[in-house]
Order: structure tokens, then sequence, then C-alpha cells
């Protein structure tokens, strides 16, 4: 490919990206109370922006490009859940107690923290019609062409995920996922060792060949500048283990007036009591704006 050809198509697509950066939060929302996880939401949200950009063509009418990546992305929504191995929840030595749904939240947040608990109960399109409608404020029609449906069976799909969600949040609080002993003191080692900042002490704890994916930025071998940035970020900022819609997860916090918020997810894989790989989505600045961080 020549160099005018191949800048003619970044250029086309910085484009696509800076048309599509408002709609990335609610595709995001959407991907994360499909697939259960912001991380693999924030995933499909990229595969469909990919595959949107190179099916373009099929786009006829720019006022509805929301519909259209929403229903590329409900695509890739249902191909992860079928391909995706059930998973057994592991709980916690210690059950969480039941905290009562606050009153004062809307219908948008409670609707969004319930289905935090019950997502991989509810079916994939009984899912997807409440997230659309519920949450995303959709039209019924515009909700069936991203299902795939009928208005009629969009509104049987609403009538029935409403009533489990209604049960469901005067329902005991289900299981919590852990992370697995054998990883736990190893994560925690780096936790500790990465608000330190003791860069070498982090080293020490990965694999001769670990990667690290700053997603959507950059991918490849571990080397100084990602500990560079990090000790040069404008905020105050803390590692540390957190509940993220009932799993335990790594999470990036940032002081904003006096306050740690939750900011980004940082997912470590181990092997052989090593880090093997770290994907840091601290650029992802949504990323848990529509999850239950505690």
């Amino acid at each position: 490919m020549t160099d005018p050809i191949r800048q003619e198509i970044t250029d086309a697509r910085q484009r696509f990206d800076e048309a599509c950066a408002r709609l990335r939060p609610d595709l995001h929302r959407f991907c994360t109370r499909m697939t259960g996880d912001p991380c693999d939401g924030e995933d499909i949200v990229h595969d469909t922006l990919v595959l949107a950009f190179y099916r373009l063509a099929e786009l006829r009418d720019p006022a509805a490009l929301r519909s259209w990546l929403f229903r590329i992305a409900h695509n890739k929504c249902i191909d992860r859940l079928r391909a995706r191995r059930r998973l057994d929840v592991l709980p916690d030595d210690t059950p969480d107690q039941e905290h009562p749904m606050d009153e004062r939240l809307d219908r948008k947040q409670r609707t969004e923290r319930v289905l935090a608990n019950i997502v991989t109960e509810l079916p994939p399109r009984e899912r997807a019609c409440v997230v659309l409608r519920d949450v995303l404020d959709h039209s019924l029609e515009d909700t069936a062409e991203i299902v795939g449906a009928t208005v009629g069976a969009v509104k049987a799909a609403l009538h029935r995920g409403r009533d489990k969600l209604e049960r469901a949040e005067h329902a005991p609080p289900r299981p919590r996922r852990a992370l697995p002993a054998r990883h736990r003191d190893l994560i925690e080692r780096y936790l500790v060792a990465f608000n330190r900042r003791d860069w070498d002490a982090v080293r020490s704890l990965l694999s001769a060949d670990a990667r690290l994916e700053v997603v959507h930025r950059s991918e490849g071998p571990f080397g100084n500048t990602y500990f560079t940035n990090y000790g040069g970020l404008a905020w105050p900022w803390k590692l540390a283990l957190a509940r993220v819609d009932g799993t335990e997860s790594v999470v990036h916090f940032r002081q904003v007036d006096g306050t740690w918020r939750p900011h980004a997810i940082i997912q470590l894989a181990i092997d052989d009591d090593q880090i093997t790989l770290v994907r840091d989505y601290v650029h992802i600045d949504y990323l848990l704006d529509s999850s239950v961080v505690e």
C-alpha cells in the first residue's frame, strides 16, 4: 500500500472515530450490561467500531448511525455470550451483607444496579431490551431494529425482563466472585510495590517475557515508559482491589476533591507465579461509569 493511500485511510478512520466519540460511552454501557464485564464491554466497543468502519458503505442514512452501531454491537455481544464458557462463581470467605437499595436512585440507576447482579441470569434478548429501552432511552422501534425482533416481541421481552429485575431487587444477595487464592498474594505484592513506585520490585514480579497493553494506545514488551508515565500522572492515584459489579478486580483510583473515585481497571494475567500480561484501561475515562464499584 502506497503512503498516500495509507494516509488517506488513516485520516478517514480518524474522522470516523471523531464522529463516533460521543456514542462510545452509551455503546460501552450497553456492551458492559450485555456481557457483565466493563473490560469485555470496551473490547466489544472497539471491535464494533473497527467493523463498522470497514462496512461504512452499508450505512445508507448517516442519521441512522447510532442505531446501526448498536445493532453491530448487539450482534458482537451475542457472539461473545455464545462463545463464552460458563464459569462457576467463586464465593467469598465472608458473604457480604445485603445492602438495601437506595430509594433516592432514579429508575435508570436502579435498573443498572440490579442488572449488575443478575446479568448472567437474564436471557440476552431480555437483557438487551431492558438496557436499550430503560437505561439508554431507545424507542421501541429502534430497540426492535437493533435486536432483530418485532415491536411486539420487544414489549414481551421488556415485560419479562422488568419482572425479573423487580424480583431480583428484593432477593438475597448473590455470591461474589473472588480472586483465586493462589493469585491473591502475588497481586497484593504487585499493588504494594506499584503504589510505592518501587519499579524494581514491580519488575521482579513480572515474567521475563511479560507484555503490556495500554488499551487503545500501545502493546508490546514491558519498558520503563509505563512506570515513568504513572509516576508523572497529574492526579493523586492508587491501585487497590475492589469489587466491580460483584467481581474482585484491580482498580485504578484517582483522587478528586479529596475523594478516591474508581477510574479504570487493570487486568493481570498470571502463569507459574509470575505476571505475564498487564492490560491497563487507564485511558478509557468512561469505563466504570455504569458499574457498581465497592
